[in-house]
């Protein structure tokens, strides 16, 4: 009999050359060996143009970064070859590329040509899945607008029909941890609508009749029940492509897996806690307990049931699994939290992270919790110490409690570990490893995303746009523009499904200037970084008496307005932050 399965078109976008790299410098290391440098790791496959006699054999192969002879450094591709063969027909002119593979390179080695090579001998075409692009950011510091490029270029690298860990060695996976910490970031840079439900299709593909999901999906490879925090990409990520699109069939659509996997882990649970190891914060600089991680993603992910349930008219569902929520935060509170210490479990900035990110942590002690993160992040000379889990949450925590400008030190730094110290290094994507130029070969690719879902941050604290869950798809946004440090310009834009918001801001003459454009039938609550509404021009008059714009409330350091879709300018004195 036929297999009981649903025969559909492919969902997601396809896969396309994107751009056509030429070589920035060709290279000599050994007599007939030529390395051409791309001038930025990618993904794609090279293209051969040659004129030579029959039988020729031309070999290319393929790495990240050259050893300091000049030659390529392979041993991070583990068992993966890389390594192209053509065999010459001998008739003019010959143009070649594979069809059937991709590599994660920079740097292409190419011998067995009969005589020296030109710039047009090999030229790269980057090939991955391409939605249309989406977000767009610039500021006034360089280095966070390299940062932004390097994550976009990762991104990109990692998008072949699944969300890959790493384009160059034996691997390729649809690691489901990684996905779900970038999924807000991903959306920030491409319109992910398409992918992501696609990529879902595949978890639910491949979840167990037990309601158990896999560490990656399409599952190969690593086999049997998924880790805490991969797992919960079943939740997460669905989740977020509701908040940013609106598009209440993700949540149908999935509804009955992320139930399913919450129904799991409950089964397996000892209480209301789920304390199974795991990867953990994984390639943290400093290692937390991965128990905690099972008990705090159990939290989230039975959380996002609740609202999804609710969203959908379950209500039954959505009271069970909302009073499940609490009875979890409850035990996970008794059991982690030490208020002699104000800190959770071993006190590590992840520790404390998790809990006050997902909204476990009592409203009464969540500064306090903030507050912690920012000393250990002083203490550490205003550096992280999170791996993959813990380094999405710290700059926007650091934000909301007050630290927003210590989470700019944190990100505009150049000194290890930081995704500026990658700059400083030469990378032109996001590293594996926070330390991946010391590191050595095996577990090091210097082309992954997770540790780029920092940059959200530029987006949602910097340009201050935050889509309103309750409203999603941007049909209303918060707007909480702040500036930080020595930033004296950001301009943002967003292409929502109705239409673009734009934001930018600029110090200039002892004054902010501040400039708004929401789309038609949108709106927006704008928390403005100065506390005397009377001081605050919109055009040139005050901006609670503007049309479109309605004062809501003040306090020490800002002003609150609603807005209406149309443009503004707003203006005030600025003098910096206390």
């Amino acid at each position: 009999p036929p297999p009981a399965v649903s025969l559909t078109s492919f969902a997601g976008p396809p896969i396309r050359t994107t751009r056509i790299l030429r070589a920035r410098r060709i290279t000599s290391p050994a007599p007939g060996k030529w390395i051409f440098d791309f001038g930025v790791n990618h993904a794609g496959r090279c293209v051969l143009s040659v004129r030579a006699p029959r039988g020729t054999k031309i070999t290319i192969r393929h790495a990240e970064v050259l050893k300091p002879d000049g030659t390529l450094y392979t041993a991070n591709l583990r068992s993966a070859r890389a390594t192209d063969v053509y065999i010459c027909k001998g008739k003019g002119l010959e143009r070649w590329e594979p069809r059937f593979t991709y590599h994660g390179f920079r740097y292409a080695e190419i011998t067995g040509l009969p005589e020296e090579p030109t710039w047009a001998t090999l030229v790269s075409k980057v090939i991955h899945s391409a939605p249309p692009p989406a977000g767009t950011f610039r500021c006034s510091n360089p280095l966070l607008n390299r940062i932004l490029q390097n994550v976009r270029r990762g991104q990109g690298s990692n998008m072949y029909s699944v969300p890959t860990d790493c384009p160059q060695r034996d691997e390729r996976l649809g690691w489901m941890g990684d996905a779900q910490v970038f999924s807000p970031t991903a959306c920030w840079n491409m319109d992910m609508a398409l992918f992501f439900s696609k990529w879902a299709r595949d978890i639910r593909d491949s979840q167990s009749p037990e309601g158990a999901t896999t560490d990656v999906s399409p599952v190969i490879v690593v086999q049997g029940p998924a880790k805490p925090a991969w797992g919960d990409a079943v939740a997460v990520v669905p989740w977020t492509v509701y908040r940013f699109y609106g598009d209440r069939r993700v949540l149908e659509e999935n509804y009955g897996a992320v139930k399913a996997w919450v129904e799991y882990i409950k089964k397996h649970s000892k209480g209301d806690l789920y304390e199974r190891k795991g990867y953990g914060d994984w390639v943290a600089v400093v290692r937390s307990p991965t128990e905690p991680v099972g008990s705090a993603y159990y939290f989230r992910s039975t959380s996002i049931l609740a609202r999804m349930a609710r969203i959908l008219g379950k209500k039954k569902d959505a009271k069970q699994y909302a009073a499940l929520a609490g009875r979890i935060a409850a035990a996970y509170q008794k059991k982690h939290y030490h208020p002699d210490r104000v800190c959770y479990d071993t006190g590590t900035q992840t520790m404390n992270l998790l809990p006050l990110a997902f909204g476990i942590t009592p409203k009464g002690i969540r500064p306090a919790v903030a507050a912690a993160v920012a000393a250990d992040v002083r203490a550490r000379g205003n550096h992280l110490s999170t791996g993959f889990l813990g380094t999405d949450l710290l700059l926007p925590m650091l934000t909301e409690y007050g630290f927003h400008d210590l989470a700019y030190k944190v990100i505009s730094t150049r000194e290890y570990p930081s995704l500026g110290y990658m700059v400083s290094k030469g990378a032109t994507t996001i590293w594996e490893l926070w330390n991946s130029d010391k590191a050595g070969p095996g577990m090091n690719s210097r082309n992954h995303f997770a540790f780029g879902s920092m940059t959200r941050w530029f987006f949602e604290g910097l340009a201050g746009i935050r889509p309103d869950p309750e409203r999603p798809g941007f049909q209303h946004v918060f707007l909480k523009p702040l500036p930080a440090g020595d930033l004296k310009r950001v301009e943002a834009a967003y292409p929502s499904l109705h239409g673009e918001f734009r934001l930018s801001w600029r110090i200039e003459g002892g004054r902010f200037h501040l400039d708004v454009t929401l789309p038609p039938n949108t709106s927006a609550d704008l928390v403005y970084p100065w506390g005397d509404p009377a001081q605050i021009l919109e055009g040139k008059v005050q901006a609670g008496k503007a049309p479109g714009v309605t004062f809501l409330e003040k306090n020490r350091f800002t002003s609150t307005f609603r807005l209406l879709s149309g443009a503004y300018h707003f203006s005030s004195p600025w003098k910096g932050r206390e």
